[in-house]
């Protein structure tokens, strides 16, 4: 399962900040997201959920969290003071959970996402969060609306693409793969969405 290949993705690196995208809105890459932190979360993970699409952010409706404050506000702290601010940070409880889930939501709309996305501030942010968590996923703007992706999938360990089986163009989708790898960014591979089931039901799977 997409669990076992992220561990197993790098010999050498532990893939602990994880980045998830698609082509095009609607095709599940939130949904997988939230998904696949759940799935971590359920061993002794610490896991971290970021909401990184500032233009139609989401996950806070998915995870039923307020986002009157978030990462903007998160990032624009950290850069005046350099340390890490946890009262941004939203628990989730679960019975499943032998971990912890924490998730930082998109917090205020700002005029320049994709500049401060892009900034090394966000790179440091990154990488001062590894040291509290064992896995960070990243919820993204689609590569083929914006170029948001591109810093982001640079500032992380590895880019996992979704594609739907509804709605996914094939050449929309290997295009914006070969942007991202065009880009230097690792791609660890796609999670088929909105698949069939035998019984004709939908479900995300991976």
């Amino acid at each position: 399962n997409v669990k076992t290949n992220i561990k197993y993705s790098s010999v050498d690196k532990k893939t602990k900040t994880i980045l998830v995208t698609s082509s095009l809105p609607g095709e599940g890459k939130s949904t997988t997201a939230g998904n696949l932190a759940f799935v971590l979360a359920e061993n002794e993970e610490r896991v971290l959920v970021i909401d990184c699409d500032l233009r139609k952010n989401t996950l806070h409706k998915y995870m039923g969290l307020s986002n009157k404050h978030g990462l903007t506000d998160a990032l624009l702290e950290y850069r005046q003071t350099k340390k890490l601010n946890v009262e941004y940070f939203q628990s989730v409880k679960d019975p499943s959970f032998a971990g912890t889930m924490a998730v930082l939501t998109s917090g205020i709309h700002i005029p320049n996402p994709s500049e401060l996305l892009g900034s090394h501030v966000f790179k440091d942010y990154i990488n001062e969060l590894k040291k509290s968590f064992d896995f960070i996923i990243i919820d993204c703007a689609p590569v083929g609306m914006i170029s948001d992706a591109i810093p982001i999938g640079n500032a992380v360990d590895g880019t996992i693409f979704a594609i739907s089986s509804q709605d996914t163009n094939k050449k929309d989708a290997a295009n914006c793969v070969k942007l991202l790898q065009r880009n230097n960014v690792n791609v660890l591979g796609s999670v088929l969405t909105k698949a069939k089931s035998l019984s004709g039901s939908h479900y995300y799977y991976y």
